[in-house]
């Protein structure tokens, strides 16, 4: 993990820190983008570098207040320069002061690239042929009380069990590598897939196994598609799939499945594949 300390500015990371709040499910990593003071010819500049395959919005927000000082569009695989300055002897003095009244951060997706189709029907994420119980559903008094989890769904699967897609779409996130179940010190630790759709919203898939991913990064899927495994990882007292879809700003926004127009799912009911 960077530790941009070293470059006298402090990268809050959005998704990780200052969005996050008690029980919400994370959804960005520190390697997906780097940001560096580089010094051409007379010129400091910060730029930003992105190995993501979708675009990301970035922040600057005033320590101060917290107020949104100016946004950024960075492009898939692409970089952008976010300050430009005259290089000059006391350059260290300069970086100083941005970091002591800046606050830089992203999220996936920018605002002008995403246009919610809130009327899609979705498949529901899981196998056909059996019903799966729904142990929490939309603003869940467990965790799904925050902007960017309050229309997430949790859908009982069992360890092993095969995770489908619910939309079709490009895999812009694969995270297949942990182990470990538990408290709140593993909220950064569960396995997931993220799926971007065609009106620029992204689904969420968690808590899937170790190595528990069919799919690989920049793959397109189709519906029904087969992309994971179940698993028990991360913050979560037992096995099952999260599922959630974001727009900008990682504010999550309401979905419905195929059969149930306009219905939001119900905590206890048992649901299956139409």
């Amino acid at each position: 993990m960077r530790n941009y300390l070293t470059l006298l500015i402090f990268i809050t990371i959005l998704n990780f820190s200052y969005s996050q709040k008690k029980n919400d499910e994370p959804t960005s990593y520190l390697d997906d983008l780097s940001i560096d003071w580089k010094k051409e010819n007379d010129t400091l500049k910060l730029i930003a570098n992105s190995k993501l395959l979708v675009s990301v919005q970035i922040y600057f927000h005033s320590r101060k207040d917290d107020s949104e000082l100016k946004s950024f569009l960075l492009k898939p695989k692409d970089s952008i320069e976010l300050i430009k300055h005259k290089a000059t002897p006391s350059d260290s003095i300069f970086k100083t002061k941005v970091n002591d009244s800046i606050r830089i951060s992203y999220f996936f997706g920018h605002k002008s690239l995403i246009k919610p189709d809130l009327n899609h029907l979705y498949r529901f994420p899981f196998k056909k042929g059996k019903k799966y119980e729904v142990s929490q559903s939309f603003n869940g008094k467990t965790s799904h009380f925050s902007e960017k989890s309050k229309y997430a769904i949790d859908f009982q699967l069992d360890v092993g069990e095969p995770v489908y897609s619910a939309r079709s779409g490009i895999v812009i996130k694969v995270i297949d590598w942990f182990t470990k179940q538990g408290g709140e010190e593993l909220r950064n630790a569960a396995n997931r897939i993220i799926i971007l759709h065609n009106d620029g919203t992204m689904a969420s898939y968690v808590h899937l196994d170790y190595k528990g991913s069919l799919v690989k990064e920049g793959q397109r899927v189709n519906e029904g598609d087969k992309i994971g495994v179940s698993g028990l990882t991360g913050f979560t007292n037992g096995p099952h799939l999260h599922f959630v879809v974001r727009k900008e700003n990682d504010i999550a926004i309401p979905v419905y499945f195929k059969g149930h127009m306009g219905k939001t799912l119900k905590k206890g009911r048992r649901y299956k594949v139409n």
